[in-house]
């Protein structure tokens, strides 16, 4: 999908790919609200060839890199969707345009707990989520730690607001660094090394 295009409203919400201006937009937007939860991001033009897979030290990485039929270097990454050449990320024929995001160390460096939203999507064509089928869900998660004391679900709401107007899929989560109850970041999964 090119930068301009726009998505497919007949898709399932799950269908679309991120887009990596989406990451810069969120940090900028996050700063006009005041939340100041966002980790910083740029963009920026990156070599995949020079500055990712001459440098990966990830083998599995580094085996995904093919050249397309039209000459451009392509890769994909490991995750549960659109991890295949046929979801390939390329450069143009190696520039790629991307974003870059500050993301956490290794959580054996850097202990810290992270919360899934209780909103998130069931990203299943049949299946519903709870909270949409239960109209006393808001309540339970009221009661359900760690968003029955302190400031927490407030926090989460205001993730949801922000979402909202970035047109995400509540996929960001709550994060607790370095066990402070005062620096709750919002991260994307993806910035999130495995745990």
């Amino acid at each position: 999908q090119e930068r301009d295009e726009e998505t497919n409203y007949n898709l399932y919400y799950f269908s679309d790919f991120e887009r990596h201006n989406a990451e810069i937009a969120a940090f900028h937007l996050d700063r006009i609200l005041g939340y100041r939860r966002i980790p910083p991001a740029v963009g920026r033009l990156v070599d995949v060839v020079k500055e990712i897979k001459d440098v990966t030290t990830d083998r599995k990485l580094a085996k995904t890199f093919f050249n397309s039929p039209v000459g451009n270097v392509c890769f994909f990454g490991q995750c549960s969707y659109y991890c295949s050449t046929e979801h390939a990320v390329c450069g143009n024929p190696r520039d790629l345009e991307a974003s870059l995001a500050v993301m956490l160390p290794d959580i054996s460096l850097a202990k810290r707990r992270s919360w899934r939203s209780p909103w998130r999507r069931s990203y299943s064509r049949s299946k519903l989520a709870k909270w949409e089928t239960d109209p006393d869900y808001c309540a339970t998660v009221k009661k359900t730690p760690p968003y029955d004391k302190g400031t927490r679900l407030l926090d989460f709401i205001d993730l949801v607001i922000l979402d909202f107007l970035m047109i995400k899929r509540l996929s960001a989560e709550l994060t607790e660094c370095y066990h402070s109850n005062a620096l709750l970041p919002w991260f994307r999964p993806q910035l999130l090394p495995e745990q």
